[in-house]
């Protein structure tokens, strides 16, 4: 056991400061008036905190800050040398005896695996815990504070927990994943946190933000530095969008809602990876310090909320998700639902979508894939005895690929449907959703087998104005849930055509946002190149 530095927390506060050290710090060779190399040994903790009925506990857990980088800096913070702390935060450096500091970075890198935790959008610099001028005849003892005003607790506590969650990944996949720089500070994020994708474009690393409150207002705004549920979520966007495939268009999905059932399923599957990572089916967002804070979000996915369920329900899609693992490899099954297979067998079956073109999914792809076929992981009967022991609508396993959302769009051809955004509740439950809700809007998968144009036509019954509650729009997306182009005007025709390499298409007819209810016609034809 390291002796304990002879200084009292409120010393390490003042000493050790949470300045921020480039990622990129340029090696400098030891200057001649730093003294000879010594060693120095030390260990690293921070505080971290849980989540209560009443925001996040008061009351303060010290870990080990594992496999952070330690920096020996001369005076410029030009490293010197380095090391990495071991599974119990502890670390020995070598570094000249008058090193002017020593700097542990929120920099996890271990076993391919690398996250970065900065309080600049472009994680050009990263979280640091600095204690300047160390004793060489001390063991040192650094404990990364949550009082402070950057709270650098929280760096920590972040980068610790997405590396559980990528050693998880690797243990069921067998994939390492590209570096994730984390975007996170007090007062940079005060709405939500969410997965960016790759920044910048083509760089091979990918980013996440996460909330960290408002200055000097810990107590009081959501901050997600403590939240792994929340972490984990953002990091399971990450995670399926490297290894799988993404049918959201994103936006919000509050509770309460049926919704665009690509975006419940992206939602309630990065929900679904973070309780598996946790082992807990419990999901929480705190708000706030207990006793003043509270939940934004206190979600059991062992025991379905009420209210109506299905594709277009993101907590369905964690709720089933989580009922297919519970039981296996020591996850605990308190509903007993008769189903048990490992969470490698679940992310296989996602990792399978990656090199389909076609893959667009939601939860009832998913169900109909795991229970058909030669080898089925659930065969169906087992999956709807669970479904209905779970309270889930069975009908949404689909029985073979024809049922399967998004529908396939004739070309040439014709459909017609309905977009009700406006009726309250909504038709098919829950409260209308104009911007993405379950019933304000109809998507078509169209394949293009070859180079051409492609021309659609959507005709409404109505004016198409939003004063008489007729404004539905047109968008056509690609594979991956973004705009290619669309039509959004206010009149009762809508066209849009666009030169197409071959590949599946997605068309989306939607509610033009602010309430509307219509029937409506589609029409699809192409033009290939080379054709007569």
């Amino acid at each position: 056991m390291l002796k304990r530095h002879a200084l009292l927390l409120s010393f390490a506060l003042s000493a050790c400061t949470t300045a921020r050290t480039t990622s990129s710090a340029a090696i400098a060779p030891p200057p001649l008036d730093l003294g000879p190399p010594v060693t120095f040994q030390g260990v690293v903790r921070y505080e971290a905190r849980r989540p209560t009925l009443q925001g996040a506990s008061a009351a303060l857990e010290s870990r080990p800050a594992r496999f952070v980088e330690v920096v020996a800096e001369d005076a410029s913070h030009r490293e010197l040398s380095r090391t990495v702390t071991d599974a119990e935060g502890r670390f020995t450096l070598q570094a000249p005896a008058r090193v002017p500091a020593i700097a542990v970075l929120a920099h996890v890198s271990r076993e391919g695996s690398d996250v970065r935790v900065s309080p600049q959008g472009d994680g050009s610099v990263t979280h640091a815990l600095r204690l300047s001028r160390p004793d060489v005849g001390r063991a040192i003892e650094l404990v990364a504070a949550d009082a402070t005003p950057d709270g650098i607790a929280g760096a920590f506590h972040i980068a610790d927990t997405i590396l559980t969650g990528l050693d998880a990944t690797r243990s069921w996949t067998g994939q390492t994943l590209p570096p994730l720089v984390v975007y996170w500070g007090r007062g940079v994020t005060t709405e939500w946190s969410f997965y960016r994708g790759e920044r910048p474009a083509r760089s091979g690393r990918f980013c996440l933000e996460l909330l960290g409150g408002s200055p000097g207002r810990q107590r009081s705004t959501d901050t997600d530095e403590h939240d792994e549920g929340i972490i984990l979520h953002e990091v399971g966007h990450f995670v399926f969008d490297r290894l799988s495939s993404n049918s959201s268009t994103g936006g919000s999905h509050p509770a309460g809602y049926l919704i665009d059932p690509g975006l419940a399923w992206e939602e309630g599957r990065a929900t679904w990876f973070s309780s598996a990572v946790r082992r807990d089916p419990h999901y929480q967002d705190t708000i706030g310090l207990e006793p003043e804070g509270s939940l934004r979000v206190d979600h059991d996915l062992e025991h379905p909320t009420p209210g109506a369920r299905g594709i277009g329900n993101e907590m369905s899609v964690s709720d089933v998700l989580w009922d297919l693992i519970d039981g296996s490899d020591g996850y605990a099954d308190e509903d007993h639902d008769g189903v048990a297979i490992a969470p490698a067998v679940v992310m296989r079956a996602m990792m399978s979508w990656r090199d389909q073109p076609s893959a667009y999914p939601a939860l009832g792809t998913f169900l109909r894939q795991i229970s058909t076929g030669e080898s089925p992981a659930v065969p169906r009967d087992q999956l709807l005895a669970m479904l209905q022991r779970t309270h889930e609508p069975t009908e949404m396993v689909p029985r073979d690929e024809g049922e399967d959302w998004p529908a396939n769009l004739p070309v040439p051809g014709v459909v017609g449907g309905k977009i009700d955004g406006l009726t309250n509740p909504a038709p098919s439950g829950g409260r209308a959703r104009p911007q993405n809700g379950f019933d304000a809007l109809r998507v078509y998968r169209v394949q293009m087998p070859s180079r051409g144009w492609l021309h659609l036509e959507l005709v409404i019954d109505g004016t198409g104005r939003p004063t008489d509650h007729t404004d539905i729009d047109l968008e056509l997306r690609d594979h991956r849930g973004d705009v290619i182009t669309a039509a959004r005007g206010t009149e009762a025709r809508e066209t849009l055509g666009r030169l197409l390499d071959p590949g599946f298409y997605y068309v989306y007819v939607r509610d033009g946002g602010q309430g509307n209810r219509a029937n409506f016609e589609l029409r699809a034809r192409t033009r290939l190149l080379g054709a007569p």
